[in-house]
């Protein structure tokens, strides 16, 4: 029996699955290590390596923030697949740079650089959004956003190892090659059916302004927007903490990178587990349930962190963290994406990652301030106090309504 060819959105889907695995493996190789990597730099002192690391880990935020939503428009214009590659691009060679510094103030500066050139997860989430059937949206987001799941366990574990084994710095240019290999994937087999907008109407209607009016003015798009913000903030708040909240429980200081990238990878290998489970489910029905469970689950298993007596008791509640993480912000990219026009798909889901990337510029910054003042506790309570009032939020509203 002969079976038809998958459609083009899928084969696309498929592609653009493996180079974003590559992609997210590579960013993700230096992340567990990365607060390690301020020491090697020169800060010593705890407090002020909290505080650095905080703001390294949040540094490519400031600038993503104001150019996703730029790039989106562009791509709405000249061509999402050409976001796609820029992108990547860009984040091999602030990556592989990241390799050369010598002092913090240096490795800063290229994290900000590499905010402002790369923006690679939301080109693939605007290309994904806008060629997909609207009832397979769900679905396909969902699979995406797995991708991000699985990089981040394999990076951080491949990281952790490399740079215990071979040294942080040639962990960066492993980064960049890898990010090479993905672009020249994208190049080669991602495929774009494009319609040329030519008018001058058309062309304003993509911009910038017009996309930020146009969420501004509509309170689903609006709400959703502030969920995202939320939601991310409280995902990512621990992040610059995690390997020194390790060796304060107690975790062998041989091999802190190593489980720093267990501990990171774990919440990764539910993600993506379940990931499809959620997509398909939103596929289904509404999405107020979903995220409002989620959020709720996730809440709370955050601030149980905060009261382990050692580090081995993280790794259950991070397992769980993970399975309903996987729900959350594939969701409400969905419901974001079902609520935007089709013609202004790339720039409108470029302001969502935006406000994806607003959470994760502002919670690391606030968590090493946090840590360094207050004690690392905190952060996980927090964190998962964030998530509570995001569930909050979502219960409030009608269970026929969306957002």
């Amino acid at each position: 029996m002969s079976s038809e060819p998958a459609p083009l959105w899928k084969k696309n889907l498929y592609v653009l699955w493996i180079a974003q695995f590559i992609a997210m493996l590579a960013m993700s190789a230096c992340l567990p290590f990365l607060p390690l990597y301020v020491r090697l730099l020169g800060v010593s002192d705890l407090k002020e390596a909290q505080q650095w690391s905080g703001l390294i880990i949040a540094a490519p935020f400031l600038f993503s923030v104001i150019t996703a939503p730029i790039w989106g428009a562009l791509g709405d214009k000249y061509g999402r697949k050409l976001m796609i590659v820029r992108a990547i691009i860009g984040l091999a060679v602030a990556m592989a740079l990241m390799g050369f510094a010598q002092t913090v103030w240096q490795l800063l500066l290229l994290r900000m650089f590499q905010g402002a050139v790369s923006g690679f997860i939301a080109s693939t989430l605007a290309f994904v959004s806008s060629t997909t059937p609207p009832n397979r949206s769900g679905y396909a987001i969902g699979i995406l956003q797995a991708t991000i799941s699985a990089g981040n366990i394999v990076g951080a574990l491949v990281g952790g190892v490399l740079s215990d084994v071979i040294g942080m710095r040639n962990v960066f240019f492993f980064v960049g090659g890898m990010c090479l290999i993905s672009s020249a994937i994208v190049i080669a087999f991602v495929k774009e059916e494009r319609i040329t907008s030519s008018t001058e109407e058309d062309r304003q209607t993509k911009s910038v302004i017009a996309n930020l009016l146009l969420a501004w003015n509509t309170p689903t798009l609006r709400n959703i927007l502030l969920l995202i913000i939320a939601a991310q903030s409280a995902i990512v708040f621990v992040s610059p903490v995690m390997p020194f909240y390790l060796e304060y429980l107690g975790a062998p200081k041989e091999y802190l990178s190593t489980l720093t990238g267990l501990i990171v990878g774990i919440v990764g290998v539910f993600s993506i587990v379940f990931a499809p489970y959620w997509g398909r489910r939103n596929d289904r029905t509404g999405y107020v349930k979903t995220l409002r469970v989620a959020a709720l689950s996730v809440g709370i298993s955050t601030i149980l962190q905060s009261f382990v007596p050692s580090y081995e008791y993280l790794f259950f509640l991070r397992a769980f963290i993970g399975v309903f993480t996987a729900a959350i912000i594939p969701t409400l990219y969905t419901a974001f994406s079902k609520n935007t026009p089709h013609e202004n798909r790339s720039g409108m889901m470029g302001l969502a990652s935006s406000a994806s990337l607003l959470g994760n510029l502002i919670s690391p910054s606030m968590s090493g301030w946090i840590a360094s003042h207050a004690g690392m506790r905190w952060c996980f309570a927090i964190a998962g106090m964030i998530m509570l009032m995001v569930s909050l939020s979502t219960g409030k509203e009608r269970r026929n309504e969306e957002f």
